[in-house]
């Protein structure tokens, strides 16, 4: 019963290793059975963190406060899959109890807070998504800012963008191979995907960039956002022939009111003032 559930379902004995893993844990995180039995679930393998990149594994893991307390915990977090990329997921922890009532395990389940779907629906459209990403071309993001442009004229209503370049593809390509940057791209698209609302439009654009469209927003929302976005790319690697590589980037955002153009806005997202920084950074457009 527990392997056919339509969500993740793992548990943990006293030493946080795991024992069991169904196939709804497989599916959410890459991770197969025969390959996480005995590891420390609540730590390395899922290296769990916050919105903010802040780790909740080792001591911090709520999962700890299961079994130490017995108290039953539900927490939002962002596990790392398999192939890097980070998933939005709400965890809920039960501890396991002998029959004396010490607790001897927790029986963790877990669930995506943001179902990620294809962008296109319907008969495949040329130019409709990116091949190496998965998630709209450039065409179609382009096409799409133009139609938020015109919306935002008509109703008056300003919208959010932000701009993320992941950093470094370069010289990773110059040392590895022509290719070698797609993990970097795919890791830092699908991050992305699970770190926002399905509604909020994400593209390509750019060899190395993403474009996000935030409807109706401010700039609290805005910062909110860039910091959002950064933290969980930044939190996510690649593996290449057995090593892992952290995802690097800087993200910049910027809010459209009426009146402004697409080009100057495109512009005021330019990051290589957050590169010349050595860190990523947001940085506001003209103080708005």
């Amino acid at each position: 019963m527990l392997e056919d559930l339509p969500l993740g379902v793992f548990l943990l004995d006293r030493d946080r290793r795991i024992r069991f893993w169904n196939r709804g844990a497989e599916r959410l995180v890459g991770h197969l059975a025969h390959e996480v039995i005995g590891e420390d679930g609540a730590g390395s393998l899922l290296d769990p963190c916050d919105r903010k990149g802040h780790a909740l594994g080792a001591e911090n893991s709520p999962l700890n406060a299961t079994l130490n307390s017995g108290q039953p915990q539900e927490f939002a977090a962002f596990f790392r899959h398999k192939e890097g990329h980070r998933v939005a997921v709400r965890v809920r922890s039960r501890a396991i109890h002998e029959h004396s009532g010490l607790v001897i395990g927790t029986i963790v389940q877990f669930e995506e807070v943001f179902v990620v779907r294809a962008e296109c629906s319907g008969p495949p459209m040329y130019g409709c998504l990116d091949p190496a990403t998965g998630i709209p071309s450039q065409k179609l993001t382009r096409a799409v800012l133009n139609e938020c442009m015109a919306e935002m004229e008509r109703s008056g209503k300003d919208f959010g963008l932000l701009r993320i370049r992941v950093l470094g593809l370069d010289e990773f390509r110059t040392k590895h191979g022509i290719q070698s940057h797609i993990p970097f791209l795919r890791v830092a698209a699908r991050t992305l995907r699970h770190s926002f609302d399905p509604e909020i439009f994400i593209g390509r654009w750019g060899e190395d960039e993403f474009i996000v469209v935030l409807p109706a927003a401010n700039r609290m929302i805005a910062v909110t956002a860039s910091e959002t976005a950064w933290s969980l790319v930044t939190h996510s690697d690649i593996s290449w022939w057995g090593d892992r590589f952290p995802v690097e980037a800087v993200v910049t955002y910027v809010i459209a009111q009426p009146g402004d153009k697409l080009a100057t806005l495109l512009n005021g997202l330019e990051p290589s003032h957050a590169e010349a920084a050595g860190r990523a950074i947001s940085v506001a457009n003209a103080g708005r």
